[in-house]
């Protein structure tokens, strides 16, 4: 045996293991459960105190039951992302109902508001707020709203609903306040946080604290009257890295404290093993794409060195033209169609700009379709096998980052944004990737760059969605991973159309499984 192949086995096998000590992870820690909801709204709630499994967590006496957090994820996340906050707050004496709002992660009930609709998330937050009041093993009378982004204005706007309500914590959002104004109130976001937030939270806390400007880290008001208010900024953090951070966890919970009159004697615990167990999984994963890609490569047919087409900097300028060109026409949102929110701008924006380049490619005689039809089905196939993989196991990776499996309606949506965006990835592969293994990994690295610097652009010019802004990051790291598979793929045989195939599959995955849906069978 070859050993290549002894070490690909050995990688998947440490792999498996990393896999198995992840999910043995998963299932430790705080007692937690799934919980459905009135309404089919999913939830997860944890509960303090010793590990045990949850059906041996006995409720306590009234007077003994803790205090309890509602905790609402950002737009285009789910409550698997705020797990890990979620169990920090609980190793630290908190019971959390973190839940999926409508559209998001497990919940297949229809999404209906926008970004910043905070008031469209309201029923989901009285229903995980109602359930709390009622259940055996919180205090239904001490509870508190939490929410990050998107989910920071829903705290806020049902904190400003419900006079019983403790306090809200907003992480990185919180959008306005109206004539009823909420009871302890702490605004915490991340130095690298967009501007409108910077802006705003510290601007809702001086509102609530009746002074021009509030100074950031100083409490206002008083806890005992339910008055007090703060704005704190985390420095060293992003928009999404602040619901990981140990430090932004540590605040809140000394927050909580204050909130619910807790003298504290210990250490504030902030341990989560499964971020280290993700990371090495992660690695496994990455350094496994480049078999796969070879694997898969070595299975279709060999596209020979000399094909039609533009040298690596005119196919660089066609990319960037067609993008750009595409801004302006997908504005209008022609994939609509599409149920999804945020998503259809991407796809329209892919979709417009697969087109042109198609185009640029039949007029000039560089549309070598007769070599993209031979072989076609056996290109499909195995790239439909590499994916199937990697998508097994990205799932088993998120245990702490989001929920990508697909229902039935997201497998739909993956379909649709499989066929809008295909001309565009078929397009990038014949445009950049040319030459020999080394130089077209640099060419096709260069238009992916290219890619999400546009796509920056088109937010900032206000023709794409801000919130890609926010996961350029995410797109980014996507986009890697995507290279290694292609870049081994293409040392094997040169095929483009299997490359083609396997990275429309992997980002139409990515659309689906985290845009918010609109509809349901």
């Amino acid at each position: 045996m070859k050993i290549s192949r002894i070490i690909t086995i050995g990688l998947a096998v440490v792999f498996i293991l990393a896999i198995a000590r992840l999910a043995r992870l998963e299932n430790h820690g705080p007692s937690h459960t799934p919980i459905m909801l009135p309404g089919q709204e999913p939830a997860t709630l944890y509960m303090p105190g010793p590990e045990r499994p949850f059906y041996m967590q006995p409720p306590k006496p009234a007077d003994q039951r803790p205090p309890a957090v509602v905790l609402i994820h950002g737009f285009m996340a789910d409550r698997k992302l705020m797990s890990v906050l979620a169990r920090r707050l609980a190793e630290n004496g908190y019971a959390v109902l973190a839940i999926d709002v409508n559209g998001h992660g497990e919940n297949s009930n229809p999404f209906g508001g926008g970004v910043g609709d905070s008031s469209s998330l309201r029923e989901d937050v009285r229903q995980a707020v109602a359930y709390l009041r009622g259940s055996q093993f919180v205090d239904g009378s001490r509870i508190v709203v939490m929410g990050h982004s998107m989910g920071a204005g829903a705290a806020l706007d049902y904190a400003m609903h419900d006079p019983h309500i403790k306090g809200a914590v907003m992480i990185s959002g919180g959008w306005e306040i109206g004539p009823e104004r909420p009871k302890d109130a702490l605004f915490i976001f991340a130095e690298r946080d967009p501007d409108m937030i910077q802006d705003t939270s510290p601007a809702l806390a001086a509102r609530m604290a009746d002074v021009a400007q509030i100074e950031l880290g100083k409490t206002y008001g008083d806890f005992a009257q339910g008055s007090a208010v703060e704005a704190i900024r985390m420095p060293g953090l992003d928009h999404i890295t602040i619901v990981y951070s140990a430090e932004a966890a540590t605040t809140i919970v000394r927050w909580l404290d204050s909130t619910f009159g807790i003298t504290r004697t210990g250490a504030i615990e902030v341990a989560d093993a499964r971020l280290g167990a993700t990371g090495w999984a992660l690695w496994f994963f990455v350094i496994l794409l480049v078999p796969m890609g070879r694997a898969c490569g070595s299975m279709v047919a060999h596209w020979g060195n000399e094909r039609p087409g533009p040298s690596g900097w005119i196919g660089l300028l066609i990319l960037g033209g067609a993008l750009i060109a595409a801004m302006p026409l997908a504005a209008a949102d022609p994939a609509s169609f599409v149920p999804v929110v945020v998503g259809d701008a991407q796809l329209s924006w892919f979709g417009v700009a697969g087109l042109i380049m198609v185009g640029v490619l039949a007029l000039s005689h560089w549309l070598d379709w007769y070599r993209i039809r031979d072989g076609a089905g056996a290109a499909i196939f195995f790239a439909a096998v590499g994916f199937a993989l990697a998508y097994v196991c990205q799932v088993a990776m998120t245990m702490a980052f989001h929920h990508l499996s697909l229902s039935p309606e997201r497998l739909m949506v993956m379909a649709m944004a499989s066929v809008l965006s295909f001309p565009f990835w078929m397009g990038f592969e014949l445009l950049v990737r040319r030459g020999g293994l080394a130089i077209s990994t640099v060419w096709a690295a260069l238009g992916r760059i290219l890619i999400v610097v546009l796509m920056a652009v088109g937010v900032s010019l206000g023709l794409l969605p801000f919130f890609l802004m926010l996961i350029l990051p995410i797109i980014a790291l996507n986009f890697a991973m995507i290279e290694i598979f292609a870049a081994s793929a293409y040392s094997a045989s040169h095929n483009l159309m299997l490359i083609a195939v396997f990275e429309t599959l992997w980002l139409a995955w990515l659309i689906a499984g985290s845009s918010p849906i609109t509809f349901m069978f």
